[in-house]
């Protein structure tokens, strides 16, 4: 049996551009590179231990564990909102994220 290592990222890249094509189609541009940047920012809250209870982002903001979930989760239905034509539900949520993200800044960004 002849084995193809690269089938498997092939089809994850494949997916991946579907997936934002449909984003793309439901919300603006400007949504979108906001949304992008939020989940940079979001997806670098990591515990570094199992069961930690305080994660820092990399400007030194620090969030609960249960906050840096709800981020997560809040970023995956706004992609869902942006896919299903519902902009405003989108913008919503993200505004809330941008909220929280604001509050627990450490470092001003230049």
């Amino acid at each position: 049996m002849h084995r193809k290592p690269w089938a498997l990222p092939a089809a994850a890249l494949l997916i991946g551009s579907i997936a934002s094509a449909d984003i793309c189609a439901g919300c603006d541009e400007k949504l979108l590179a906001s949304l992008r940047e939020y989940e940079r920012v979001v997806g670098s809250l990591r515990a570094d231990k199992a069961g930690q209870m305080i994660v820092f982002g990399p400007d030194g903001s620090e969030f609960t564990a249960a906050q840096a979930t709800w981020m997560r989760t809040q970023l995956r239905l706004i992609a869902q909102a942006c896919t299903n034509g519902r902009d405003q539900d989108a913008a919503r949520r993200l505004a809330e994220v941008q909220q929280l993200l604001k509050e627990h800044r450490r470092f001003s960004q230049g």
